[in-house]
C-alpha cells in the first residue's frame, strides 16, 4: 500500500470502532454469573417427577355373612320366644269359646235313682241333674284337657242327695258321637250307717265319697247333645259300710 494512504485509512478504522464503542456493542455481553450458576452439561440429569395420582376412594367394608342358627342359638332365643304370650287353644267348631271364657257347658238329666248294675237297690224316686262344665285350663293340656265340672243330684223321694265336682274326659268317634269319663268326690246327706231292721237307706259310710260317671251320646244342631248317664258313689273300702250309690238315666246338654 501506498505510505500517503495508510494514514487515512487508519484513521478511517479508527472511527469506526470509536462509533462502535460508543453506540454498544452489536451482540450481548456473556454473563459470567449466569454462566458460572447454570448446571455442568454433561452430568447426569434428575429424573422428573411423576404427576400426582388422584387419591383412590376408601374401600368399603363388606357387609358381614349372616350366622348359620345352631341348636346352641336357637337354645339362647329360647327366653325370648317364651316372653311372647303362647296363643290360646281354638275350640272346637262346635264349641264356642264359652261364657266370659270360662262355662263351656250346661246339662240338665232325669235319672233312676239307686238303679245300677253293680249296687243293690235300697233307695226309690226320680233324680234331678244339674251340672256345669268349665273350658279346660291350658295347666290340664298335659293330661288330655279335660274339664273341670261341678254338679248337684236331688232325689224327688227324700232319699240320698249329693253335690259333686270333678273332671270330665271326652273323646269323638264315630260322626258326632263322643264318650265320655268323670273322676272326682261327692259329698251327699245320705246314712253313713244304721242298724234298723229293714233299712230302706243305703249305709254310705263315709260322708265324703269318690264319684265317677260314663256316658255316651251324640251331638246335633251345631252346640246341642243328648247322653245316656251312669254315675256312680262309694267310699272305696276306707269306710266300715260301703254299699254305694248309682244311679242312670238321660240328659241333655247346651255347649256355650
Amino acid at each position: 500500500m501506498r505510505p500517503f494512504l495508510i494514514g487515512p485509512a487508519a484513521a478511517a478504522v479508527l472511527a469506526v470502532c470509536v462509533s462502535s464503542a460508543m453506540a454498544g456493542p452489536s451482540t450481548p455481553v456473556y454473563d459470567m454469573d449466569r454462566f458460572l450458576g447454570e448446571p455442568y452439561p454433561l452430568a447426569p440429569q434428575a429424573a422428573p417427577a411423576p404427576p400426582p395420582q388422584p387419591a383412590a376412594p376408601p374401600r368399603s367394608k363388606p357387609a358381614p355373612k349372616p350366622k348359620p342358627v345352631t341348636e346352641k342359638r336357637k337354645r339362647r332365643r329360647l327366653p325370648e320366644l317364651a316372653a311372647e304370650p303362647a296363643p290360646r287353644r281354638a275350640p272346637p267348631p262346635d264349641e264356642g269359646p264359652g261364657v266370659g271364657g270360662v262355662l263351656s257347658e250346661i246339662r240338665v238329666g232325669f235319672l233312676a235313682h239307686d238303679q245300677g248294675p253293680f249296687t243293690s237297690n235300697k233307695e226309690d224316686g226320680p233324680d234331678v241333674n244339674l251340672e256345669f262344665l268349665f273350658v279346660s285350663p291350658d295347666l290340664l293340656d298335659a293330661i288330655w284337657s279335660p274339664r273341670p265340672h261341678i254338679g248337684f243330684t236331688g232325689n224327688t223321694a227324700g232319699d240320698t242327695n249329693q253335690a259333686y265336682l270333678g273332671l270330665t274326659w271326652e273323646w269323638g268317634f264315630w260322626r258326632r258321637a263322643f264318650a265320655e269319663f268323670s273322676l272326682g268326690g261327692a259329698v251327699h246327706d245320705g246314712e253313713l250307717t244304721t242298724n234298723i231292721v229293714g233299712r230302706t237307706k243305703k249305709e254310705l259310710g263315709c260322708r265324703v265319697l269318690f264319684r265317677g260317671s260314663v256316658a255316651i251320646g251324640v251331638k246335633f244342631a251345631g252346640r246341642h247333645s243328648v247322653m245316656a248317664h251312669l254315675g256312680h258313689i262309694s267310699n272305696g273300702g276306707i269306710c266300715e259300710q260301703n254299699e254305694g250309690l248309682e244311679n242312670v238315666g238321660v240328659r241333655y246338654g247346651y255347649r256355650f
